[in-house]
């Protein structure tokens, strides 16, 4: 029989005891299980509703198929278990997991995620959280099977969460009266500076540009009579395992990133990086000790897996179509020194084209309109200044162009967004909200 959660939305009055309570019994972080409140500002024409939710348990759990790490365990009554001393903090399972439930715990680095008061069931008692509830919303639920919640807002993603929802897509609930200090204000504007997630990503970003930088070299290597020292590469390709290291709340496990590498793309892509760097740096030993097409494939390889740890987060064709993804930007690389032109002239109407179909990033946030403008102008000024065919517009053109694959490849993480309840509740509120208003100003003009 699979445990998981029984909610009813009708009963909750959204007072934070269940979160509280896992705070108290596992010491965890503040918002491993959230509360959720649709309408929380008490706006008229609808009527308040929270969802308390932590970790589903699900029956295909994204987080521990994708973790490179194999920090997670599912027990046989379908209990997802993290165990924190497996953890190398990579925060791969925070980008797969549609309902918002592991969490990077920044002080310790490490995820942290409920796991249905294990200790507690061994003992024949419920989670912490359902006994706080002082109103029975929120239960122990044992089924053999879950079935899908079917609402709008909640993201079916196939993984089979082990959660019964209640009243959660209608109009009943308690009845809050909002506070006269409510905040009432409008939603802010798109902030100005760069995006929080290319803050916290940096490093991600910097890896994936030297390893950009790295395969075409060597693609190039491989598939024409150009040859780059097996030098450049190399030191690109240690550079960008250095940063990727950085990135991990607990470099010390960095040695585990490999481990999962059956289902983790994310150990798929770190097992190609590494294979890649030692083609270099025995190449750079040995000069021709590996084919260089050896080396040119591993490369190809090395891109795709990059992309697939985007891909397998975010399924989304706008995505798959983005010129910013790993494999289109080295392959564009490679063909601005191929000749004849003909490949550069087919990915530079490719990148245009996918420039066009993006045009709502132009409606995004200061940084990411101005890049957005700025990856659509470079496109045609660097044909118009391959025109002339003089060293300094040639000099120029290649840095404009370099500089809109740099462009492509933030917009791309900028982009980026896997499905997540958070938003699908925070757009879904939106779209009521304007309907609700629209339904009672066709009221009152009648």
């Amino acid at each position: 029989m699979r445990r998981g959660f029984a909610f009813d939305a009708s009963l909750c009055v959204g007072c934070g005891a269940c979160s509280a309570a896992c705070i108290l019994e596992n010491g965890l972080q503040a918002g491993t299980r959230r509360i959720f409140t649709w309408n929380d500002r008490a706006l008229p024409l609808m009527r308040v509703i929270s969802l308390s939710l932590a970790c589903n348990h699900c029956e295909e759990p994204a987080c521990a198929e994708g973790c490179p790490a194999k920090a997670y365990t599912v027990e046989d009554n379908g209990v997802v278990i993290h165990h924190a001393d497996r953890c190398m903090g990579c925060g791969y399972c925070t980008w797969r997991c549609p309902y918002d439930a592991p969490k990077i715990n920044e002080a310790k680095g490490y995820i942290e995620k409920c796991h249905l008061c294990v200790e507690r069931a061994g003992e024949g008692i419920d989670p912490a959280c359902v006994t706080a509830c002082p109103t029975g919303a929120l239960r122990f639920a044992g089924q053999e099977k879950f079935e899908p919640v079917g609402i709008g807002w909640f993201p079916e993603t196939g993984i089979g969460p082990s959660l019964v929802l209640k009243e959660a897509a209608s109009l009943k609930g308690p009845s809050v009266i909002p506070s006269e200090e409510a905040d009432d204000t409008e939603d802010e504007l798109p902030p100005a500076g760069l995006p929080e997630r290319i803050k916290k990503e940096w490093s991600l970003i910097l890896f994936s540009l030297l390893l950009i930088s790295a395969s075409a070299m060597m693609i190039i290597t491989g598939f024409s009579d150009t040859i780059i020292p097996a030098l450049i590469p190399f030191l690109l390709l240690t550079a960008a395992m250095a940063v990727s290291v950085a990135h991990l709340g607990v470099p010390a496990k960095a040695w585990r990133a490999a481990i999962n590498i059956t289902s983790s793309p994310l150990s798929q892509e770190i097992l190609l990086t590494g294979l890649l760097t030692l083609i270099a740096l025995l190449n750079w030993i040995s000069p021709g000790l590996i084919p260089p097409r050896v080396g040119a494939i591993t490369a190809l390889l090395a891109l795709i897996s990059v992309d697939r740890v985007f891909f397998a987060a975010h399924r989304s064709l706008s995505l798959k179509l983005h010129s910013g993804q790993a494999f289109f930007a080295g392959i564009f690389a490679v063909s601005w020194f191929r000749e004849p032109a003909t490949l550069f002239l087919l990915f530079s109407m490719l990148a245009a084209i996918s420039v066009v179909l993006r045009y709502r990033s132009a409606e995004g946030a200061p940084f990411v309109r101005n890049l957005y403008y700025f990856r659509a102008l470079v496109l045609p000024v660097v044909f118009m200044l391959l025109y002339p065919d003089t060293p300094v517009a040639d000099g120029a053109a290649l840095v404009l162009f370099l500089a809109g694959v740099v462009a492509d490849r933030l917009l791309f993480y900028c982009d980026f967004n896997p499905v997540n309840i958070k938003n699908t509740i925070k757009e879904h509120f939106a779209k009521e909200w304007e309907t609700s208003m629209s339904n009672s100003s066709n009221k009152d003009e009648r």
